[in-house]
This record gives structure tokens, C-alpha cells and sequence, in this order.
């Protein structure tokens, strides 16, 4: 036996979604990090197996769950099999997948480049396509001229459920050739309060550099790395989805991904970068906040459905705390998500570095845009694009 009877197997923190697999209901586990780069389909019956995988219950305690629900008599090698397929696709924590975990951490960390994770997926792979895709997206905004912000906030949500909120952020952008950029992500997945790559991001569009000039000074300032878990930005879009935007509409610029994680019992943590980080921010520094606000209905753990009168809540909490963003105001956003956790709002850490950056500066910020769209059944997502400006 690979496995002890008294073995208590403990699944990972990964996405098991709902899946039609030839005829029959199934469940698609995916890795969300992508430690795992390939999915594994299992079949329903296998639900209270996979629950039990908890790391409290034995095999012996499996067995019997088992064997209550599926009617008949389940033997230990048939668990065993199947938690040895677990294992081999990374999907369980164990020796075996800390060990796979470190050296597939270490690679990605020596590598100079991010390989574009999204490319074929949540847009086209190729050039012209990505740029069809794009154009097409950024006509559902009027054309405008002289857009010239120091910052803007975009959603990171999938591409064509929130094209308009990030039409409305990105039409007509116009930063300067050679622009330095730095985009705050929400870290999803990230196991430090923040993390910077140093990495170039790969794009269907052509590489862009990441600024090595900036990101060192920042690191002494700082006077430590500043990667942290830097494997997060492997798979994470919601910095990604700002490069191919920024990309497509500048060409030529430097970049500065910062993933940023919630802050709550991190303030200090937050406000040392920002320490070291201020000094460095001048009228050539530019800032996009990859944010997406509202998540409710059942998709989000709620007990019922999401309507029309929670995607108008939604929009009415979130004008409430663009405000506060848009008035530099850290500690009204902090107490404000902090206290609201109805709302779950998935940005709290860019909203609240990006104040804490600019508090007190001479900037006029304006909403571009608000809305509350479908995502999933029974389920919205409320959206906002904005931008400041310097004050004339």
C-alpha cells in the first residue's frame, strides 16, 4: 500500500466546477495557481470523497463515507488509486507536491520572462486577432482625444462581460512613447501582501519590458526583494488583461506589475512600500489599478440569487467608495471594505495602496463608468472605470 489506512489525505485550494463530461455529470478540478497546469474530470458519485478530503478523515473514515453512499462495498485500493491520480496531478498537499511546488517556484523565479498564460483562451493567440478583438472593444466607447490621465482603474473581469467598463477606462489612451507604468493587480491567489515581478510579460503583441531601472531603486529603498510570491503572477490575469490593453494602444512603454493582496492586518507592510515608493513618483510615472468591485448571488457563496435591486445596490455601494478613491481617502476605503464584507469587493488591496501613493497629491479624479453585469447563474459582478487627472 502507497497509503497508510490511518493516511488523512487534504485536497488543495482548487476550483471544482460543475462539468457535463460525455453525457454524464462530472466535476472539473483546475488548478487555480497552476502548480497542476492540467484539469482532472471526476465523476459526481466521487463528491462526498472529495469533501472528505479535508485532512481530518482517514482513508478507514473514506472508506466508510464511501461505501454508505455509493451502496456497495469500496476498497481501500480503489481510494488508494484514485488519491495516487490526486497526487500526480498536484492536486492534494503532500511531500510530493511541496517538493514539485519548490522547484517549479524556483524555475519560474530564474526565468526572465512571464509567459502570456491568457493568450488562446481569454483572447486571441494571434497579433492581428488580439488586435480585431481589442479594436472592437474599445469602439463600444466614443472616440476621444487628449485622453491624458496619471491614473486609471479598469476591471480585470473576463474581457467581453466587462468590454464596456474597459472601453470606457482605455479608449484613446495617450501616455507618452517609453512611458513608465506601473499596474496594481488584485492578487487572487497571492500568499504575501504583495508581489513585483521581475519579469518581462510576454504578449501576442510582442514583449514588454518590465522597468529594471525603477524596480532596483525600489529595492534598495526597500532595502530587500521585493518578488515575495512571485509564482502568483504565473496564471493571474488581472494584471495581464492591463499589458495587452496598454500594449496594443502605447506600444512602446515600461512596466512595473505589482500584484497586491488584501490588506487587512497588513497596513504597516503596505505603508513602508509606500515609504520607499513615494520619492519615486513623478510626473512620468503612470498608474492603472486592475480592479473589479462587487461579487454577489450564489456563484459567490450568497444564499440566493442576485437581481436587478442587488446589481442597483452594488453600483450604489461602489459610487459611495469611488469616492473615497477618488479623494485619496486609505483610511475611509480601509474602514469601509473592511467593515462591508457583504459586498466582497475583489480590489481592496490596489484601491488601497494606490490611495496611500497619492495621498494628498493635486489630482482630479472622475467616474467613467458604472455598471452591474451577469456572471454566472444567479450571479453579478458591478464594474467601474475612472480616471484622474492633473489639476490645471
Amino acid at each position: 500500500m502507497k497509503y497508510s489506512p490511518d493516511f488523512r489525505p487534504k485536497l488543495r485550494a482548487v476550483d471544482i466546477i460543475p462539468f457535463n463530461w460525455q453525457g454524464k455529470e462530472a466535476f472539473l478540478l483546475r488548478d487555480p495557481l497552476a502548480y497542476s497546469e492540467n484539469p482532472l474530470i471526476v465523476p459526481k458519485e466521487m463528491a462526498s470523497l472529495l469533501l472528505a478530503l479535508d485532512g481530518k478523515h482517514s482513508l478507514r473514515d473514506i472508506q466508510v463515507i464511501l461505501t454508505r453512499q455509493l451502496g456497495r462495498l469500496v476498497m481501500l485500493e480503489e481510494i488508494e488509486n484514485f488519491l495516487a491520480t490526486l497526487e500526480k496531478h498536484l492536486f492534494l498537499e503532500t511531500d510530493y507536491f511541496i517538493d514539485k511546488k519548490r522547484k517549479l517556484e524556483r524555475n519560474f523565479s530564474q526565468a526572465v520572462v512571464r509567459p502570456s498564460s491568457h493568450a488562446g483562451q481569454a483572447y486571441p493567440r494571434e497579433a492581428e486577432e488580439l488586435k480585431v478583438f481589442l479594436n472592437q472593444i474599445l469602439s463600444l466607447w466614443p472616440k476621444r482625444s487628449d485622453y491624458f490621465p496619471r491614473i486609471i482603474i479598469a476591471p480585470h473581469i473576463d474581457l467581453q462581460a466587462g468590454a464596456r467598463t474597459f472601453a470606457a477606462a482605455y479608449q484613446g489612451l495617450s501616455w507618452p512613447k517609453g512611458a513608465r507604468v506601473i499596474v496594481l493587480g488584485t492578487g487572487h491567489f497571492l500568499e504575501t501582501p504583495f508581489s513585483l515581478a521581475y519579469k518581462d510579460f510576454e504578449t501576442p503583441l510582442g514583449l514588454v519590458k518590465y522597468d529594471r531601472e525603477f524596480v532596483t531603486e525600489l529595492s534598495q529603498r526597500v532595502d530587500g526583494d521585493l518578488r515575495g510570491h512571485e509564482w502568483a503572477h504565473k496564471s493571474e490575469h488581472s494584471i495581464d488583461f492591463q499589458v495587452i490593453f496598454l500594449k496594443y494602444l502605447l506600444e512602446d512603454f515600461w512596466l512595473v506589475p505589482i500584484l497586491v493582496a488584501n490588506p487587512q492586518g497588513q497596513q504597516q507592510v503596505f505603508k513602508k512600500l509606500v515609504k520607499a515608493l513615494r520619492p519615486l513618483i513623478d510626473e512620468n510615472i503612470y498608474v492603472v489599478a486592475g480592479v473589479d468591485f462587487c461579487h454577489l448571488g450564489l456563484r459567490y457563496g450568497d444564499p440566493t440569487p442576485a437581481s436587478e435591486k442587488e446589481k442597483q445596490k452594488a453600483k450604489e455601494f461602489d459610487f459611495k467608495l469611488l469616492q473615497k478613491v477618488l479623494a485619496f481617502d486609505a483610511n475611509g476605503i480601509y474602514e469601509m471594505l473592511e467593515r462591508d464584507d457583504y459586498y466582497k469587493v475583489c480590489g481592496f488591496g490596489p484601491l488601497y495602496l494606490l490611495s496611500l501613493i497619492f495621498e494628498g497629491e493635486r489630482l482630479s479624479g472622475r467616474i467613467l463608468h458604472q455598471e452591474a453585469v451577469d456572471f454566472g447563474e444567479g450571479s453579478i459582478v458591478s464594474l467601474s472605470a475612472a480616471a484622474f487627472f492633473d489639476k490645471k
